[in-house]
């Protein structure tokens, strides 16, 4: 039987800001609400592009929301998760910080026009992964390179 081990704070930065899909977290109106996103990480807050007025756009400004990233093998029995939670903001381009404006964007896989940027500053960043004797960061099949 594989253990549960938490994850350094360093293992989840590296492992959030390789990763290109994950999932935001927020609560509307009707109760909490799950949206899968492509994002990138520029410093320590997490970026997504969304159109104005879609579900992010709406509730995700100024709320407590969690973000969330993780990779499994079921074959191999082992994987990782690792969880942001903070505030996020929407900002315009013209807001983007200097570091977060030389991070490649996430990828589009809509055309958007106009588009709107949701920001998460992270006040907690936690991990978890089971099993032993693998490297998370090389097993991911899909991982971003720059930083």
């Amino acid at each position: 039987m594989s253990e549960i081990v938490e994850l350094t704070y360093d293992e989840c930065e590296e492992l959030l800001s390789a990763g290109a899909f994950g999932r935001f977290v927020l609560t509307r109106p009707t109760g909490p609400e799950i949206v899968p996103v492509n994002y990138v990480v520029a410093g320590e807050a997490v970026l997504v592009r969304t159109a104005p007025g879609a579900l992010l756009d709406r509730y995700a400004d100024g709320s407590s929301v969690v973000f969330e990233v993780d990779q499994v093998s079921y074959e191999q029995g082992h994987g990782w998760s690792v969880v942001a939670r903070g505030r996020a903001e929407r900002v315009t381009e013209s807001q983007l910080t200097d570091e977060e404006r030389r991070v490649p964007g996430p990828p589009r896989w809509v055309s958007r026009e106009p588009e709107s940027w949701i920001r998460l500053r992270w006040i907690t960043l936690t991990g978890r992964r089971v099993g032993n004797g693998w490297s998370p960061l090389a097993e991911m099949p899909v991982r971003r390179v720059w930083r």
